[in-house]
């Protein structure tokens, strides 16, 4: 977290911050016990002309913002202890040049996260194959750490994963690797950031760790020249700035990558369980994507879908800031040239009601960052209230307090003295987290949808530890979506596809709404006539509940796009009935499927249902056999 937010005391942590300045006004030479570092300063092309001030580059991998958060409070705190003698920048890893940069870098710092079956995210997804790809080719070469590109690096890398997947922190781990075959230097060790815990005091306990490393090494005995400390600065903010222009549309990309979403219009949306038996909501959302192009996709491919905030949730955020009367002001978000760490970007022109229907975070769980950024704007009861959870011997009474389910609009509602007094300017500029964008896998096949996708969505609603009734944010205001209704999003690619060889056996496992993708390669077979054999695995809680596209999958049946189908009803009777059970009652047919060239698909839990299909298989593969069929390219994911 940022220095200033921690509420420890200043001089402490100034007097840590002040060791970096050596370090980065120096090259190293040498690993952190050896030589001072020296050398003369590579400037790269995206900085300014005639800049040759020491840098610091802190890159971030990140798929839902939490690794650009952390790498934005690291850049807040360096650069407030060295001020202007250093350029200390937090740099998405989409926008670094690795190849030309790195082997100049003297400190550089990854914030990287790893999603899905070990996969880096979408923005870090070149720099990770670059690095992996390099340093392959160092080892292969066999070239002294000393001939190696990134010999002149100190590095540290912060991964951030769960551990309750299958490849936690996966890419944290291979890039640390990669970085040290290719000659660069740990300033610490690598960090592991466990999301279904503590992934803030992980990051904490690393970054301190990271400090005190530098700190403690004969690198870092004096003080950086030139350039005086930054005293604590108030919260970034944006001037918000009214406009005479028409609001521009959420949207108007291409629909092709993130940063290029496009607005497509929902045609029609049908709930899937059977109501009122079942309790739950799982909803059926077709899009056309027309203004994305023809065939824009395939099948096994995500959508991602930009959420909005409900409109209830907007007026009550707003009334808090004290911006209610200003919801339909038309208004631009402009970063003064003072602002040395911003949060994202709010496009404009854009209305207040949009500003935060779209832009502001306002009912995830609330990380420790997001409260000390918001506790900066408190003063008198408040701020004492805010500072005692925040200090470094409150961590029980800041667990207690928050129980992982605190969103930034209860504690609005908590403290709305300090909430009216924020300004819209700094609750966007450094207090509210950017919405993460939603990713589905898409259920429908271009063979017979070329101009539209669907979306099969569990309906997210359930009360948590505070007594509030968190509704899912994306998922609600699908199940909301009547057609007409436009929503904004883009495509991903995936590598989960139906086999290359037509004749390849399939097997699909996927309970619940694991099933979408294979909707999709169901589609795609009809359309195709293929005649080899494809099983599916599906469970659900109830036959008479929630045994979603149940007539399609016998239709399937009959038309030989399916030529098997396993159930399991896992409240049927007075035992638990899983996937995992019907695959393992299946094992020869399993096996001999796999023997006759079959590709193997898992959709769906990585947290428990991945896990156990995969032991049924080494159990009827073995281990050997199981890595034979990933290497193979036969054996693919798609959990989550």
């Amino acid at each position: 977290m940022e220095l200033p937010l921690s509420f420890a005391p200043l001089a402490a942590g100034l007097a840590l911050l002040l060791a970096v300045a050596a370090f980065l006004a120096k090259r190293r030479t040498a690993p952190l016990a050896g030589k001072p570092l020296s050398g003369a300063v590579s400037v790269d092309a995206s900085s300014a002309a005639g800049d040759d001030r020491p840098r610091v580059a802190i890159v971030f991998g990140t798929q839902t913002g939490t690794a650009e958060r952390f790498a934005k409070q690291l850049k807040t705190e360096i650069q407030a202890a060295v001020g202007d003698a250093t350029v200390v920048e937090a740099v998405d890893a989409e926008e670094y040049d690795a190849a030309a940069r790195l082997p100049a870098e003297r400190l550089a710092l990854f914030l990287v996260a790893t999603y899905g079956d070990g996969e880096p995210t979408d923005n870090a997804a070149d720099l990770y194959a670059w690095l992996l790809r390099s340093a392959g080719e160092a080892e292969k070469g066999g070239a002294p750490a000393t001939a190696r590109p990134l010999s002149a690096l100190t590095f540290g890398v912060f991964g951030l994963g769960n551990k309750q997947y299958e490849h936690f922190c996966a890419v944290g781990k291979r890039m640390h690797k990669a970085l040290e075959s290719l000659g660069a230097t740990p300033a610490v060790r690598r960090g592991d950031g466990d999301d279904d815990d503590d992934i803030e005091g992980d990051f904490d306990a690393w970054r301190g760790e990271l400090m005190a490393a530098l700190k403690a090494s004969n690198l870092l005995s004096h003080a950086a020249e030139g350039g005086a400390v930054a005293e604590a600065a108030p919260l970034p903010a944006f001037e918000v700035v009214p406009s005479t222009a028409a609001a521009a549309p959420a949207a108007s990309g291409t629909g092709l990558s993130p940063h290029s979403p496009a607005l497509a219009t929902v045609t029609a949306v049908r709930e899937l369980h059977s109501k009122p038996a079942s309790e739950r909501s799982c909803v059926h959302v077709e899009i056309d994507i027309a203004p994305v192009g023809h065939r824009a996709y395939e099948a096994g491919d995500h959508v991602g879908i930009l959420p909005v905030n409900e409109g209830a949730v907007v007026e009550e955020a707003a009334a808090l800031l004290g911006v209610k009367a200003r919801l339909s002001d038309v208004v631009e978000f402009r970063a003064p040239r003072s602002a040395s760490d911003l949060g994202h970007p709010v496009p404009g022109p854009i209305t207040v009601r949009d500003a935060l229907a779209r832009h502001a975070d306002l009912v995830g769980v609330a990380s420790k960052g997001m409260v000390a950024a918001f506790a900066r704007a408190a003063t008198g009861d408040e701020a004492t209230k805010l500072a005692a959870l925040l200090a470094p011997d409150g961590l029980a009474a800041y667990k207690a307090w928050h129980a992982h389910s605190r969103c930034l609009l209860e504690i609005m509602r908590e403290f709305p003295e300090t909430a009216g007094s924020v300004g819209l300017g700094a609750f966007f500029g450094a207090v509210a987290p950017r919405p993460a964008v939603r990713f589905y896998s898409i259920s429908s096949s271009p063979a017979l949808q070329p101009t539209a996708v669907h979306v099969t969505a569990a309906v997210v609603r359930h009360e948590v530890a505070t007594g509030r009734v968190h509704a899912g944010v994306a998922t609600g205001g699908l199940a909301r979506a009547v057609a007409g209704d436009r929503v904004a999003l883009f495509l991903r690619k995936s590598t989960f596809r139906l086999p290359s060889d037509p004749s390849a056996p399939v097997i699909m496992i996927g309970p619940g709404t694991g099933l979408a993708p294979f909707r999709g390669f169901l589609q795609e077979r009809a359309a195709a006539k293929a005649a080899s054999p494809a099983t599916l695995f599906f469970g659900c809680r109830s036959e008479t509940t929630d045994y979603i596209y149940r007539e399609e999958l016998a239709a399937h049946l009959e038309t030989g796009a399916l030529t098997a189908l396993h159930v399991a009803f896992s409240r049927a009777g007075a035992s638990k009935d899983y996937v995992q059970h019907h695959l393992r009652a299946h094992a020869a047919a399993l096996k001999a499927a796999v023997a006759a060239g079959g590709h193997v698909y898992v959709c769906g839990d990585a947290k428990a249902m991945a896990r156990d299909v995969h032991a049924v298989l080494v159990d009827a593969l073995g281990e050997a056999g199981v890595k034979a069929l990933a290497d193979g390219g036969r054996y693919l994911k798609d959990v989550w």
